[in-house]
């Protein structure tokens, strides 16, 4: 099974973080294993970024970076055309960055890996965490 993942799951599996559930630590182990794919909007790493930036947590942006881009495991999704067609009809879900990742688990059709109330509430697709 494959995934798509939000910011702060993907950052907080990247610096062992114990608010990561244990499904979603074996999630990301897995992936690591090459039993799963977890896909990584655009915008998930311009997040990580910003947090990267404004110190909310310390990390090694450019090695999280480097993690991805090196592994085959998990994929960076680019913001295009088909999934901004996907966003326009989210309309209950009130933040941009939370359409972009809702509209491209709904491209990829498959679920997405958050902690996020709104997300889990309001998307129209299966979330897990």
């Amino acid at each position: 099974m494959n995934f798509v993942t939000d910011t702060h799951a993907l950052v907080w599996w990247f610096v062992d973080s114990p608010r990561l559930s244990r499904k979603v630590r074996e999630v990301f182990e897995q992936c690591e294993n090459g039993e799963y794919t977890i896909f990584v909007p655009s915008i998930v790493i311009a997040e990580a970024l910003s947090i990267f930036d404004n110190k909310r947590i310390s990390f090694d942006f450019k090695k999280l970076f480097n993690m991805i881009e090196e592994s085959e495991n998990f994929v960076i999704i680019p913001l295009d055309y088909p999934i901004l067609l996907k966003m326009v009809d989210l309309k209950d879900i009130p933040e941009l960055h939370d359409k972009i990742i809702v509209s491209t688990a709904l491209y990829l059709d498959l679920p997405v890996i958050t902690k996020d109330r709104t997300l889990i509430k309001l998307s129209p697709v299966n979330t897990i965490w």
